[in-house]
């Protein structure tokens, strides 16, 4: 949401990052990473020369978190020979009520389509990303990911027998910052393992792994993430009531932040369990992402609706980063902005005050 548009590196570049890296480091497994790789506009390019590149050095390339509607059929051909045993895929959410919700519609059909291509060409393992606790979730979504973990894994038993597995890996979601769901509440701990125990339960066969988030942790990251600037009082008192190395499990020590905060009278569901007003004021307003507020909201009412927008390098939506970075885009115009050009507006009339104002040319809908 607030590195928009999207920018990509040049092939060339990222090869040579990789050969730096490998060079300094001498690790065997390189990872492209991206929130969805696939999404990179020269990705079959790019794993080519990766390929070529490093042909003769045994090296392991792995695309963490590839979307489903971009998998192509090219790229796990190019891929063959420079694989591990697994393919990851990021369907977030398992019912397609719950797809469009979150803006990532894609249909069940087309993620089995994908196992089958996937499982065809002799991988064995496919990991399934998941999140629960994303707004308006039932249990009946969460029933889903079973579901659909099991038809995933009937495919590859129909090409593969026993050897086909699956991996599920499952998060909690958190309503972040300057994000269209900043609004919204948070699943209390109760709610969170009620529905890791019916995965866990629905989950048991040998073939299925299940890994997850711990609850608990989750709530410390939603409190640094969602808190005011009280919660420093809290950090300083966690850490003199012996936190360290948090992310570590055996030294999270929850206890620590509890009772941190009930020394300075705060309630930890305040800033994770309550739904916010459109109106109220974040702690984290004051900071500018260039990404309007309003357009937040906008985005947050249209997804209750399950209405999906496109990708915003295909249409515009006035999202607010082109007005704050119009004197940089007049100076350094080019397609690489992905967004409509930025024209000084004509002098009109009364209106000839307006001139150095820029106008946006949206394509698609009006401005």
């Amino acid at each position: 949401m607030i590195t928009r548009p999207v920018r990509e590196r040049s092939v060339e570049e990222i090869v040579a990052a990789a050969e730096e890296a490998i060079r300094q480091t001498g690790f065997e497994e390189l990872a492209l990473l991206s929130l969805s790789s696939s999404d990179y506009s020269a990705i079959v390019d790019l794993v080519t020369a990766i390929s070529n590149k490093f042909g003769d050095r045994h090296l392991t390339v792995a695309l963490p978190s590839l979307r489903i509607e971009t998998v192509s059929v090219d790229l796990m051909e190019k891929l063959k020979d420079r694989r591990s045993s697994g393919f990851t895929l990021a369907p977030e959410a398992a019912s397609e009520r719950m797809r469009r919700i979150i803006n990532k519609f894609i249909p069940d059909e087309q993620i089995l389509a994908t196992a089958r291509a996937i499982y065809s060409r002799n991988w064995t393992t496919i990991k399934l990303y998941f999140m629960i606790g994303h707004p308006s979730e039932t249990l009946e979504d969460v029933q889903a990911i079973a579901d659909l973990c099991k038809r995933v894994l009937a495919e590859g038993r129909r090409t593969l027998g026993g050897r086909a597995r699956v991996h599920a890996g499952v998060s909690t979601f958190i309503p972040k910052p300057h994000t269209p769901f900043q609004w919204v509440s948070m699943d209390t701990v109760e709610q969170i393992n009620a529905k890791l125990d019916l995965l866990k339960h629905e989950l048991r066969d040998r073939s299925i792994k299940l890994t997850w988030t711990e609850p608990k942790e989750t709530l410390l990251e939603a409190w640094l993430s969602r808190g005011d600037r009280r919660m420093a009082d809290v950090i300083e008192t966690a850490w003199k009531n012996g936190a360290r190395f948090d992310a570590w499990q055996e030294h999270f020590r929850y206890e620590a932040w509890t009772s941190a905060f009930a020394a300075h009278n705060l309630e930890p569901g305040f800033y994770t369990h309550r739904v916010r007003r459109p109106d109220e004021v974040f702690p984290w307003d004051h900071i500018s992402t260039a990404v309007r507020k309003k357009y937040l909201l906008e985005d947050y009412l249209r997804s209750l609706a399950g209405d999906i927008r496109t990708d915003c390098r295909q249409q515009c939506y006035a999202c607010g980063i082109l007005p704050t970075f119009a004197p940089e885009r007049r100076e350094h115009p080019g397609n690489y902005w992905k967004c409509p050009e930025v024209k000084p507006a004509a002098r009109q009339g009364a209106a000839a005050e307006n001139e150095n104002r820029p106008q946006l040319l949206v394509i698609g809908e009006e401005a």
